[in-house]
């Protein structure tokens, strides 16, 4: 990818979850959160013990070329919890990006589904920082 053709660098922060479903009896879940747009994905550490709440505070940067604001304007989220032996899908939900890419500022919760049901939503920021004036 060539330096002429980045736009700029979209600043992702996954902040804390709420209303998560916790299918633990004994104990609570420890969530974490996957990202990812037009392939990179990147996760949040595991908040132990962060149940149906739990708070990450990660921060991510994604490179935003030309490509991404054409073909891939979408931010892919799932949520998980971590597991010994294979990790649990909570919920999954997506973002437009295209608003914030015009904006600059995205700061809001994303509901997360499963099978078509309501499972939670993640507190998202995200901001966009222009390589140069706009195109």
């Amino acid at each position: 990818m060539s330096h002429e053709n980045i736009l700029g660098t979209l600043v992702v922060v996954a902040l804390k979850a709420q209303h998560l479903i916790d299918n633990h009896t004994f104990y609570k879940q420890d969530p974490y959160v996957r990202i990812s747009l037009n392939g990179t994905v990147k996760r949040t550490k595991a908040d132990p013990k962060g149940g149906q709440h739990p708070v990450w505070d990660a921060e991510f940067r994604f490179p935003i070329s030309r490509e991404t604001s054409v073909k891939t304007r979408s931010l892919e989220i799932s949520c998980w919890a971590e597991e010994k032996k294979e990790d649990e899908l909570l919920g999954e939900g997506r973002v437009d990006i295209a608003t914030t890419l015009q904006s600059g500022e995205f700061d809001d919760w994303v509901p997360l589904s499963l099978n078509g049901a309501q499972r939670g939503e993640v507190y998202f920021e995200m901001t966009f920082f222009a390589a140069g004036p706009a195109p």
